[in-house]
């Protein structure tokens, strides 16, 4: 579980039970973050462990999540405050994680790890949370929430009480706390999660705040319960920086046909568009000429074909002088990937 997009959602998401009314008017987790903030923070305790996430960077585009996991042994509820452990680069942690999703489509752009200091690679079956965020949730009606004490029998009348979750707050119990309960089915894909039902309870005192205090998932065979132990606002990384984003890379050496070269590339999807350069190799001045190109999508995921007209080229270059590719994104002036392959022109 621990490649799962997010230790702290992920778990949720093991079993299956029936649909629910689609007449309402549905919601969704992309909407829960409309009005999230910066530093918006859960804790849950699972497995063990306590998992943090938090809000590290929300745009009208990205949004960018971190999460730390360490031992629940290596943790004194009484004393810790979560802010400060932070700010002490998490004393104890096993697991620190950065996740970029964009908010339009819900997709995973990139995930880093800084415990293990590089990008991880996960595939669409274990990114649960992106796929969560598009999907509708509906409301609970008052007569099917959960309640306190056990189901009278049928000739009688339901008079027990709604069951809340508790909800923490910077340290502190609220009292009486009030919430909104949506639920929502995972899709028929063939997984471990499809046709699930999964009931989420959100803070109805607080609707902006993003996060679920409390989620089930209701299944004949299996009952998983997400229980938060503490939450707030204004939590600050210790991890400085924009997120940690891959550089592409030139593959291999050109693909020379008669009428067309052909440039290999490999390349995050936050990059997908691309200036063309030479650059005489044994020149002092380094100048870079543009060169013109089509692109066509690789055999590979995140490959891409830069295809480079033979006339072009032979309008461009220098009869017998030596180049190298240069290779810059657009908008990201600060990358500039040089091949290692030098070629002359003949």
């Amino acid at each position: 579980m621990k490649k799962i997009i997010s230790h702290l959602l992920a778990s949720f998401f093991l079993t299956c039970s029936t649909f629910l009314s689609a007449q309402e008017t549905p919601h969704s987790l992309k909407e829960k973050f409309e009005h999230a903030q910066a530093g918006d923070f859960i804790v849950t305790s699972q497995d063990g462990n306590y998992s943090l996430l938090f809000i590290r960077q929300i745009t009208s585009e990205i949004l960018i999540l971190e999460e730390i996991s360490v031992p629940s042994q290596h943790i004194d509820l009484k004393k810790m405050v979560w802010k400060n452990w932070v700010k002490e680069k998490a004393p104890g942690h096993t697991s620190w994680t950065l996740y970029e999703i964009d908010r339009g489509s819900g997709d995973l752009i990139e995930c880093f790890s800084y415990s293990k200091n590089g990008w991880l690679y996960l595939d669409s079956s274990e990114q649960f949370l992106t796929r969560l965020f598009t999907l509708p949730l509906h409301s609970v009606l008052y007569a099917d929430r959960k309640k306190i004490g056990q189901r009278p029998d049928q000739s009688e009348e339901d008079r027990r009480s709604l069951w809340n979750p508790p909800m923490i707050v910077e340290g502190k119990k609220s009292l009486k706390p009030a919430f909104e309960v949506l639920k929502t089915q995972w899709p028929e894909d063939g997984s471990r999660l499809s046709q699930c039902l999964i009931e989420l309870y959100f803070s109805k005192e607080n609707p902006s705040f993003p996060f679920p205090y409390w989620l089930e998932v209701h299944s004949p065979h299996y009952a998983f319960k997400m229980r938060t132990i503490d939450s707030g606002h204004g939590l600050i990384s210790a991890m400085q920086g924009p997120m940690p984003h891959r550089i592409p890379q030139i593959l291999g050496k050109t693909q020379k046909g008669e009428k067309s070269w052909r440039l290999l590339i490999k390349t995050p999807p936050y990059f997908n568009k691309f200036h063309l350069f030479v650059i005489e190799s044994k020149a002092e001045s380094k100048m870079t000429t543009p060169i013109p190109f089509a692109v066509k999508r690789g055999s590979k995921n995140e490959e891409m074909i830069l295809e480079i007209s033979y006339c072009e080229l032979k309008q461009i270059l220098k009869t017998n002088h030596s180049y190298q590719w240069v290779l810059i994104p657009e908008g990201s002036s600060d990358i500039y990937i040089e091949s290692e392959e030098v070629f002359i022109w003949e």
